[in-house]
């Protein structure tokens, strides 16, 4: 008797840490774009808001699996333990704060590394990156080989080749993925490139997220030595004019880093206030 063949081709993993209004608009723009080809597997790096924790304990859908690790593993981490995971012959790593487009991405994605065997892996054009002038076009899709790192806020690669040449150990939070992956091709002779055709937009520096989750994340990657829990980090961590420079030099304007600025001043203050205690009465 022949081995069954799983229906499951897909395996879009989404490491959960964002607020919940992202994570929300995240997984319903994958499950609306996708079809039963595909699973959602999402990883519940206990992010620090309840109503966050309480929809991934909740939410139930017949193509999404739930894993909860017990803590924060962190990104290029949580991808790898829900790739560990997956049905799915090819497998996509998606940030919990962008948006997929309307439109069939995983099978253009999935046709543009059938067509490109020296292709390693393949991501959906982020809408912050200029579109080159050297493009590909095919009935389904078009693409862009890049020399450059290319951004994996949607990713897809075939599990097969990430298990034997692109699995990764000893792994911090942060800070490891899209040049790591980059390397790892450009040794293998293996290329890269987006798909212009289909562009996701990213919901992280809008009102409905976080300011300072994304710029925890921001300085633990570049601010090594200034490690630390996203709750212990908040209140202790200031902007200076080195920090404000970073995230300069990473998209951030004025306004939102004054706007952090003031936010990380305001938790360092209320912490450094002396604890009250209650006032205790002499019984004569």
């Amino acid at each position: 008797m022949s081995e069954r063949v799983s229906p499951v081709r897909f395996s879009i993993i989404i490491n959960c840490y964002n607020t919940l209004p992202l994570i929300k608009k995240c997984v319903e723009a994958a499950l609306i774009s996708t079809d039963k080809s595909s699973e959602l597997i999402l990883i519940n790096n206990h992010p620090p808001y309840k109503d966050a924790l309480k929809f991934l304990e909740d939410f139930k859908h017949p193509r999404v699996k739930k894993f909860d690790p017990g803590r924060n593993i962190g990104c290029m981490p949580g991808f790898q333990y829900g790739a560990e995971r997956a049905q799915g012959d090819y497998i996509v790593k998606l940030d919990d704060d962008v948006i997929v487009p309307r439109k069939n991405w995983t099978g253009a994605m999935y046709q543009a590394l059938k067509d490109f065997p020296t292709l390693a892996y393949v991501a959906l054009q982020p809408s912050v990156v200029k579109m080159g002038t050297s493009q590909v076009k095919r009935p389904r899709y078009t693409l862009e080989f890049r020399r450059n790192t290319v951004l994996f806020w949607c990713m897809m690669i075939k599990k097969q080749l990430w298990k034997k040449h692109f699995f990764m150990t000893n792994l911090p939070l942060y800070g490891v993925g899209e040049r790591d992956y980059e390397r790892k091709a450009n040794n293998l002779g293996l290329k890269k490139a987006y798909l212009t055709s289909h562009v996701c937009t990213s919901l992280g520096r809008t009102e409905e997220s976080d300011p300072l989750y994304g710029a925890w994340k921001l300085f633990y990657v570049k601010k090594k030595t200034h490690r630390s829990e996203f709750n212990e980090w908040k209140s202790s961590f200031l902007i200076g004019p080195e920090e404000a420079e970073i995230m300069r030099k990473f998209g951030y304007p004025e306004n939102q880093i004054e706007e952090i600025r003031a936010l990380l001043a305001k938790n360092h203050h209320e912490k450094s206030l002396p604890e009250s205690t209650p006032s205790s009465s002499i019984n004569n």
